[in-house]
């Protein structure tokens, strides 16, 4: 590699990213890139470098010698880029470059993240700064964030990791759900009445990214008949009348509010989970993610 270009450094990403995961498949969901382009990308890094990155195959994926003294100085390389672009921003003496922001789904909904006025406030200091809004699990919010992809992420994350920061914002209800058409619902009347004891075995589905805080005693009772990764899922299956999931009350209420939808005994199965903003702890928060988070947090007083 004689020459480094903006791909160079986008395969250099790629392989961070896929490295961080331990492999290429598991990469996939956290770059949003199939699995197919990112082997390619692979390839083509290693076409470009000269040697060998890592072996991948039914093995399972494993870095080679020279690809584990190359991920070792790579952070070193991107977090220079990073000190780089807020040094600049200083010396223009005004936010500007690039935001990139990881949100969990469907927040919209939610009066206490006020997600687009924060944007709007942070626009009006800084006409000319790019913002990158990505909608992402959890998992990957962190993922992206330790390969340097993302500045900030907000969401409810339920372990910390070490490298990174975490500051509560609030908190968010959610409830277990039911349809009208659940024969729970059709068959026992008022489900605030409905014994607990009497719901065992009822099918219910799971969030693949655990978005629910730890479940009551009483859950272990229920049937984890499906899995989804998103709340949209959740929502479709509850209300195909055969499943009970948790929701976030302020997403459900549009299904509660026309009587599709019915929370189950809120005062035994509602929980609260902790929504937090959360960045690198390596390095130096950027003019516009403090502007930003400072807007998020004005908007929670």
């Amino acid at each position: 590699m004689n020459t480094f270009t903006d791909f160079d450094l986008k395969l250099l990403r790629v392989f961070k990213a896929v490295t961080d995961c331990g492999g290429l498949s598991v990469a996939e969901s956290a770059l949003n890139i199939n699995l197919s382009t990112i082997s390619t990308y692979i390839s083509d890094l290693e076409l470009r470098l000269g040697f060998k990155l890592c072996n991948r195959g039914r093995s399972g994926f494993q870095l080679t010698p020279e690809g584990r003294l190359l991920y070792q100085n790579l952070d070193n390389l991107l977090m220079s880029i990073e000190e780089f672009r807020i040094e600049v921003g200083k010396i223009k003496n005004r936010i500007s470059g690039e935001l990139s922001i990881g949100v969990v789904d469907n927040t919209l909904s939610d009066d206490r993240l006020k997600l687009p006025e924060a944007i709007q406030a942070v626009k009006e200091r800084a006409s000319d700064l790019f913002i990158k809004l990505e909608i992402k699990s959890t998992h990957e919010i962190e993922t992206a964030l330790l390969g340097r992809s993302l500045n900030i992420g907000i969401g409810p994350f339920r372990k910390q990791h070490p490298q990174l920061i975490y500051e509560t914002l609030y908190e968010e209800t959610l409830n277990l759900y039911c349809s009208s058409k659940h024969a729970l619902f059709e068959s026992e009347g008022p489900l605030l009445d409905i014994p607990v004891e009497r719901m065992g075995g009822l099918d219910y589905v799971s969030r693949g990214y655990l978005r629910e805080a730890k479940m009551h005693d009483y859950m272990e009772y229920f049937k984890v008949a499906a899995t989804v990764h998103n709340m949209e899922a959740v929502a479709a299956l509850i209300l195909s009348g055969r499943f009970v999931g948790y929701l976030p009350a302020h997403y459900a209420q549009q299904w509660v509010g026309t009587g599709h939808m019915h929370v189950i005994k809120p005062a035994f199965f509602s929980q609260q989970v902790q929504f937090c903003s959360v960045r690198r702890k390596d390095t130096e928060v950027s003019s516009a993610a403090q502007a930003f988070l400072a807007a998020i947090r004005s908007t929670l007083s």
